[in-house]
């Protein structure tokens, strides 16, 4: 690795805002599902843009499929502004991210994407594997708040 300053400004300013939310995350009145499924999709977001501008998920930082991740990432933070940080909504979200994730470590691996790494295949099955399942823990923790709060409306 060879960080520039651009690159230890950039982890710290990532770092800085992930304080920040996880502080406003503390301030939530919501269930604390809802807040820990928070919490764990605000931490994953950061370790993947950590990991995938450090090192890389697939060969090098450089290669460019790493960005199929991030743009997936991406696509799931726009929908869930679109879809207001509703817990039934983001629950499907999550899943269909750590699908997203599934099917690019799959691709990366049946087009040997990264096959230049020293610990190719292993690297890309290990990362593509945490990553999913903490994109579907997060979408658990909502289920479980859309389901508490299904529960609570269904009392009154």
């Amino acid at each position: 690795m060879d960080w520039t300053l651009f690159d230890f400004v950039f982890a710290g300013v990532l770092l800085g805002a992930l304080g920040v939310a996880v502080f406003l995350l503390f301030r939530l009145k919501r269930s604390r599902a809802y807040r820990a499924g928070l919490f764990l999709f605000i931490v994953t977001s950061v370790l993947l843009v950590i990991v995938t501008g450090a090192v890389g998920l697939v060969g090098a930082s450089t290669n460019d499929a790493n960005m199929l991740y991030l743009a997936a990432l991406g696509a799931a933070c726009v929908g869930a502004v679109i879809m207001r940080f509703r817990s039934n909504w983001l629950s499907r979200l999550l899943s269909v991210l750590a699908l997203a994730f599934v099917f690019v470590t799959a691709a990366a691996l049946f087009l040997g994407w990264g096959q230049n790494s020293a610990s190719w295949p292993w690297d890309v099955l290990a990362a593509g594997a945490v990553f999913a399942i903490l994109w579907q823990v997060s979408a658990w923790l909502f289920g479980l708040d859309a389901d508490i709060r299904t529960l609570e409306s269904s009392k009154t």
